[in-house]
């Protein structure tokens, strides 16, 4: 069967590798780093734990577009589909190479016009699947996806950044969430917290979130999203006891992590985020620190920054400076990392 892959383009060489161990991949749009290959129902299973693919999707046998009815050759395609009606889906128009004049966003609002009028139920915030075609050396593919068993509901991820966020890190750790299956902890720390993307993220989720940074959150965007800020400057007399968050609220202590763990002393947690702008082993030695407040069975969500592209030195750097306390789970590029990849990591 043909199956659409979505690689990073940081890391292209190591995708290719990857995903030849089970196909011969071919990179058909370098702009949106898509790679298609025909690959066994069986050997697909095995990319279910891949590192640097970050989603495939498999497509119907492709057809010849007629040119002279460039939309409706398209549109016949979905029916090959056989979604019920009454399913709540998403449609999505990839165009590859057969520029004709139409977008990609042309040919789904005309796609989805006619399917409404045939009482399709088309919902593009809440649907339950996904139906997606392809336009490719004049070829269209479709294919169908359930949202629910899916950890990105789109073929392209970055359609979501439509979503007014704090910043682009918010995403990162949705993202981690719907990956590695993380449950919403009580206590968190944000390591590296500025501007606050993370931490509202967990605080959203019903965490006590413990946020450490000497620069400056985003104060205003995360309070219109309902959730509360304190500030502690003077991070020297914080009693954690005394001052601690609420749940659902954020702490902002606005100092160095060095200076700040001391004032958390006694504390447990049970996940620890860590995305400061430092090298791997800056970055675990900071995990280490503040490994000493992490529960047994506690979770660590870090980005590992990576300067070059041979990513595996720094993978194995970080796997020996946290590996004495923590069971190292998966590594994973995702779709909103650029030059990092996402680890995730459980206390011992």
């Amino acid at each position: 069967m043909i199956y659409l892959f979505l690689y990073a383009d940081s890391f292209r060489k190591s995708a290719l590798e990857e995903l030849g161990k089970v196909g011969s991949p071919r990179i058909i749009s370098e702009q949106h780093n898509l790679m298609i290959a025909d690959i066994s129902s069986r050997k697909i299973r095995e990319l279910d734990g891949a590192t640097f693919i970050y989603g495939y999707f498999p497509l119907v046998e492709g057809y010849e577009i007629d040119q002279k009815r460039y939309i409706n050759s398209i549109k016949k395609g979905f029916y090959r589909l056989g979604l019920d009606k009454k399913e709540p889906l998403r449609l999505e128009c990839f165009d590859v190479n057969c520029k004709r004049g139409y977008s990609a966003k042309d040919i789904e609002v005309a796609i989805g016009k006619e399917l409404e009028g045939l009482r399709y139920s088309i919902d593009l915030k809440s649907a339950d699947t996904l139906a997606y075609c392809v336009l490719m050396d004049s070829k269209c593919y479709w294919g169908r996806i359930n949202i629910a068993t899916h950890p990105h509901g789109f073929i392209d991820p970055f359609r979501e950044n439509k979503e007014k966020k704090v910043s682009r890190a918010e995403f990162k750790i949705i993202e981690a969430f719907r990956e590695f299956g993380i449950k919403a902890p009580k206590i968190a720390i944000d390591i590296g917290a500025a501007p606050g993307g993370w931490s509202l993220f967990l605080a959203k989720k019903g965490a006590s979130v413990i946020a450490i940074d000497s620069g400056r959150l985003e104060y205003d965007k995360i309070r219109k999203e309902g959730v509360g800020v304190r500030i502690i400057k003077d991070v020297k007399h914080f009693g954690i006891a005394r001052n601690g968050p609420r749940p659902g609220s954020i702490v902002h202590l606005v100092c160095r992590l060095d200076k700040a763990y001391p004032a958390l002393y006694g504390l447990e947690v049970d996940l620890v985020g860590d995305d400061i702008n430092a090298g791997g082993i800056e970055s675990a030695s900071a995990v280490m620190m503040y490994s000493r407040l992490m529960r047994r069975g506690a979770m660590l969500i870090m980005t590992l920054k990576c300067m070059h592209k041979n990513v595996g030195i720094y993978m194995k750097e970080v796997e020996a400076r946290i590996g004495p306390k923590f069971n190292i789970r998966r590594w994973k590029v995702l779709p909103h990392n650029r030059q990092e990849i996402t680890l995730f990591a459980v206390r011992k």
